[in-house]
């Protein structure tokens, strides 16, 4: 038998100077295009307060997540008024196997909130339905693992719609 011994070259030994300098190009181009993850929303809005009848945890994520927006304890101390009419938390059979047992599930998060300018009778956002869907499988053997699966599932249903919201807020905040 014969063995043949291998040369090992570092990772990008064998690269010429034209392609370490369009390398670094490609890296500056896309450095200085202006890409930018998308963060918390800028409302443009000093102070915001926030309600909710009867509770909510996505009125509670948003106060969470306003970031330099000051969350005012009373209407008379804001500039907005975002209130939060309703949230509903639904779970439903998707799917069934073929011997009747059920697959998956169907998660929605469904929430009604309006925005109101402190002094102006009709609202700048009237009652607006806004929900987040998600799909969870269904096992017999690990119900209380799925069980932590599906509030987690909801965790991130109400940062979704909380985020969602803020986005409108913010929309609707410069064009009035």
């Amino acid at each position: 038998m014969w063995s043949r011994k291998r040369n090992w070259v570092p990772a990008g030994a064998g690269m010429t100077a034209f392609a370490r300098v369009a390398a670094i190009a490609a890296a500056l181009s896309v450095a200085s295009c202006g890409f930018q993850l998308r963060g918390d929303p800028a409302l443009g809005v000093k102070a915001l307060h926030v309600t909710a009848n009867g509770g909510s945890t996505v009125a509670t994520e948003v106060r969470r997540t306003l970031g330099t927006t000051k969350v005012a304890p009373t209407a008379a101390g804001a500039e907005l008024i975002l209130r939060f009419l309703g949230e509903a938390r639904d779970k439903t059979v998707n799917t069934i196997t073929g011997t009747g047992r059920v697959y998956e599930f169907q998660l929605r998060l469904i929430v009604r909130y309006e925005m109101q300018v402190p002094g102006r009778e009709e609202p700048l956002i009237p009652s607006t339905e806004v929900q987040a869907r998600r799909l969870i499988t269904y096992s017999e053997t690990a119900p209380i693992a799925k069980e932590a699966e599906e509030e987690l599932l909801f965790k991130d249903m109400q940062a979704e719609l909380a985020g969602r919201i803020l986005r409108q807020v913010a929309i609707a905040q410069r064009s009035r």
